[in-house]
This record gives C-alpha cells, structure tokens and sequence, in this order.
C-alpha cells in the first residue's frame, strides 16, 4: 500500500491552472467508476501539453498536473484538469480551460507506492492526515492538485516504486 514518505507546507504564488478538463460525478468515481484516465490518455495523444511547454517563459512547474476543483457547485459534479501551472501571460490555446490559484500556502505530500492507482486512491487521505499531524486543517477545501513529478513520479525507484506529489490548499 502507498505511504507518505515527505510532508512539506510551499508558498504558492498567483498561479492559473491551463489545460483540458471534464466535469464528473464525485458519487460514480468512488464507485470504482473512473475516467479520468480516459482524459489524460486522449490529452497524450493530441499532445496537449506541447503548446504548454513550449512557453517556457510562462511554465511555473514543468510537471503535468490533474487539478481538482469545484465540487462545491451543487450538482455532486467536480472540475478535473489535465494541464500544467502556468504564470500570468500564458497564452491559452483554443479549447483550453483557465482555473486561476490564487497566491496561498498548501500543503505537499509525496506518496509512494506501486502504480498510478495505489499512489492516487492513497494521496488524499495521506496529506490531509499530514496535515493533521502537524496542526493544521483545510477548513473548506477550494481545490486539490496530483503533481507528476519527473522524475519522482515518471522513474521507478531501485525497489519499483513511484512518487506523486499532492496538494492542498492550507488558506
């Protein structure tokens, strides 16, 4: 099973979330019914993150990212994004959706484990417990963010396992 192998809190500065989203039902993914996958691997075959990456001058992390957001709309319904963390001024592609973060601390777990799916059922409950455990709470959680970090993430370690990198929201 994953487990959380470093905790830190960052300081986020003004950031916007670029890339291709779905809305999806909160209730059908935790019934084992999840398609997000499908998102990201339609975003690798159009090469999605190709017009992201070649504005290095706006990249603020060169990860890939699966930002979460809006759940608290009413329609048991959340925002997922496939994209990067970009600064102001990025240009946005036709077909791209912005999500603006603004400036806030947040606090990072790194979860590993043995795949995708061990890495990513675990990291919610890792970090908030982390947060826990070091005296804070989310009081009312705006958004979370899986980081993809390369190469914690895209390099298996010398016993096989991956790391992701988890954020949430402290302010």
């Amino acid at each position: 099973m994953a487990e959380l192998i470093h905790f830190e809190t960052k300081e986020l500065p003004d950031l916007i979330v670029v890339g291709k989203e779905i809305r999806y039902s909160m209730e059908k993914l935790m019934q084992g019914d999840n398609r997000l996958g499908a998102l990201w691997d339609k975003c690798f075959a159009e090469n999605t993150f190709a017009a992201l990456e070649s504005q290095v001058e706006h990249v603020f992390d060169p990860s890939y990212v699966g930002f979460m957001t809006d759940w608290d709309l009413g329609d048991g319904d959340f925002s997922y994004i496939v994209g990067m963390m970009m600064k102001d001024g990025a240009q946005i592609p036709d077909g791209y959706i912005v999500k603006k973060l603004p400036a806030c601390k947040a606090g990072v777990g790194w979860i590993r484990g043995d795949d995708v799916r061990d890495v990513c059922s675990n990291a919610h409950e890792q970090t908030t417990s982390a947060l826990k455990g070091h005296g804070r709470q989310c009081e009312k959680m705006r958004w979370c963010m899986e980081l993809y970090n390369c190469p914690r993430f895209t390099t298996p370690d010398e016993n096989g396992k991956i790391t992701l990198d988890y954020y949430i929201p402290l302010d």
